[in-house]
């Protein structure tokens, strides 16, 4: 499987990617909850790269890349077996007056279908190659090396791994 981590927001994330998106034909779904509690996927236009919503989202709700715009994702349907290759899960991306929390996308299927990857790689380039984003963390591994991170937070706000978990480590920028 494959993975980026990236701190930004999520309303930040969907323009970003949107060129990518358009370019290969994928599509944007984001995870919300309605007034009884029950989960729902909403497709967002990639067109206009804007989220309506709040920032700071609910526990356990999660987003999703579909390179495929002939399946039509419901709650449960990007887990299955037949959608899996299809999908890129994104995770995090919320964001409050002093923090914001990363974001971490992986390609769900080990088998992913060719646009996915192309897709998944295609905001891997971008990141590595935008002045404005920073890359490694503090950490005792290459999967922090790896991490991207948003210049204009660095000792701007309070980077998380996970706003739900107090117990999270925080991010902290590799000094160099």
């Amino acid at each position: 499987m494959s993975y980026i981590n990236v701190v930004m927001s999520l309303r930040e994330l969907l323009p970003y990617v949107a060129d990518i998106l358009q370019k290969n034909g994928g599509e944007f779904f984001i995870e919300k909850r309605d007034n009884s509690g029950t989960i729902l996927v909403e497709k967002v236009a990639v067109e206009t790269g804007h989220i309506n919503g709040e920032d700071n989202r609910g526990k356990n709700l999660d987003f999703f890349i579909l390179s495929n715009p002939a399946y039509n994702l419901t709650k449960h349907r990007p887990y299955d077996d037949e959608t899996a290759p299809f999908v890129i899960v994104g995770q995090g991306g919320r964001e409050t007056a002093d923090s914001i929390e990363r974001i971490a996308l992986r390609v769900l299927s080990k088998t992913p279908d060719k646009n996915t990857t192309k897709i998944f790689n295609a905001i891997k380039n971008k990141l590595k190659k935008d002045d404005t984003i920073g890359t490694g963390v503090e950490g005792g591994s290459r999967f922090h090396d790896s991490y991207f991170y948003q210049k204009k937070y660095v000792g701007a706000k309070t980077m998380k791994t996970d706003f739900y978990n107090d117990k999270a480590t925080g991010i902290k920028v590799k000094q160099e």
